[in-house]
């Protein structure tokens, strides 16, 4: 970004700002889901149709998929306003609301977001979000008709291979 701070998109994930006005209004909407290293100045704010997050810290990770908004601080803080709720999370710390209400609050031990490493982390994820996910990581489409899709799973998944991701 203009002020050197640094956004890696995810699959499927796009972010829009204003170039020209960068340094008095830091400012981006995003689309999917992004990881960002925030360097050091004015206010920085990640808006999404799900949530806002406002940058107190420096490293963290957005995702607004769907109805599933997930904010995780990998370095100082971060303050998430979510459908009238605000939280501050800070190194360590993840939040993900679904449907209107925080489903998970969780403490994590990454450095930075898997899916930075070929890797996605799901953590009783309905099998339906993970399907979509793969999805939208490899470019296929799944017929998941016969297949229970409200199942849980907690695991990683390879995003350099599909067979192994299947």
């Amino acid at each position: 970004l203009p002020d050197n701070s640094e956004v890696v998109l995810n699959a499927g994930s796009e972010i829009e700002y204003k170039k020209w006005f960068w340094d008095n209004n830091r400012n981006l909407s995003l689309t999917g889901e992004a990881y960002f290293k925030v360097a050091k100045g004015k206010k920085f704010e990640v808006n999404t149709n799900l949530g806002k997050v406002t940058v107190l810290g420096t490293q963290f990770d957005v995702k607004a998929r769907k109805n599933r908004f997930d904010v995780t601080c990998f370095e100082g803080r971060v303050k998430v306003n979510y459908n009238q709720q605000e939280i501050i999370l800070t190194k360590g710390q993840s939040v993900a609301f679904e449907n209107d209400s925080k489903i998970l609050f969780k403490t994590i031990q990454e450095t930075k977001p898997l899916w930075t490493k070929n890797e996605i982390g799901f953590d009783n994820e309905n099998l339906s979000n993970i399907l979509e996910e793969i999805e939208r990581q490899f470019n296929v489409t799944i017929d998941a008709k016969k297949i229970n899709s409200e199942q849980l799973f907690t695991g990683k998944i390879p995003l350099d291979n599909i067979d192994v991701a299947l």
